[in-house]
C-alpha cells in the first residue's frame, strides 16, 4: 500500500511540476508541453495565453482653448495603488478595464483597417473612449474641444519610452 501511495504521489508531483514549468512566460520549458500532444493534461494558465500582453495602453487627453492653444497632455487611465483587499474585491477595476479594453479594441481595428482611417470614428471602442474623455474627466474651464491619444509602454519595466500609437481628431465639448 505504501508503494502505491508513493507512486501516486510521484505521478501527481510530476504532473504538478510539468504544469508549473509549462507556465513560464519566456517559454523556456516548452519541451514539457511536447509530452502532452493533446494539450489536455498540461494546462496553459498563463495570463492571456498563449500570447500574454507585452505592453500597457495609456489614454491621454488634452483640451483646445478659445485662442486655439492646447492644454498639456494628461493621462486619464493611470491605475491607482492597489490594496490587499483588491485581490478579492475590486469593483473600481471595471471602469478602468472598460477603458483599457476599448483602447485595445481600437488598436486592433486600426491594425486591420489601416486604409479606412475615417471609419474608426464610428467604432464602439472609439466612441467609448470619446465619451469617457468628453464626459468622464474634468476639462479646462474654457475648453471648446478635446482630443485623446493612446500610447503604449512596457509597463513596470520602464525599459523604453512610451510610444504614441493613435491620435484622435479634435471633438467639440458641449
Amino acid at each position: 500500500m505504501r508503494i502505491v501511495r508513493m507512486a501516486i504521489g510521484a505521478l501527481f508531483g510530476s504532473w504538478f511540476l510539468a504544469t508549473f514549468l509549462a507556465q513560464d512566460p519566456r517559454r523556456k520549458f516548452d519541451k514539457v508541453r511536447e509530452l502532452d500532444k493533446t494539450g489536455a493534461l498540461i494546462p496553459d494558465w498563463r495570463f492571456f495565453a498563449p500570447r500574454p500582453g507585452m505592453h500597457d495602453h495609456h489614454v491621454l487627453m488634452r483640451d483646445e482653448l478659445p485662442d486655439d492653444s492646447t492644454t498639456d497632455w494628461r493621462e486619464v487611465t493611470s491605475p491607482r495603488d492597489r490594496k490587499l483587499v483588491d485581490a478579492l474585491w475590486f469593483v473600481g477595476r471595471r471602469g478602468e478595464k472598460a477603458i483599457t479594453d476599448a483602447a485595445s479594441g481600437l488598436m486592433a481595428f486600426t491594425a486591420n483597417n489601416a486604409d479606412r482611417k475615417e471609419a474608426v470614428q464610428v467604432t464602439i471602442p472609439y466612441l467609448t473612449l470619446l465619451n469617457y474623455v468628453s464626459h468622464g474627466v474634468d476639462h479646462h474651464p474654457e475648453a471648446k474641444r478635446t482630443q485623446f491619444l493612446i500610447a503604449t509602454s512596457d509597463g513596470y519595466a520602464d525599459k523604453e519610452e512610451p510610444t504614441m500609437v493613435f491620435l484622435s481628431n479634435l471633438h467639440p465639448l458641449g
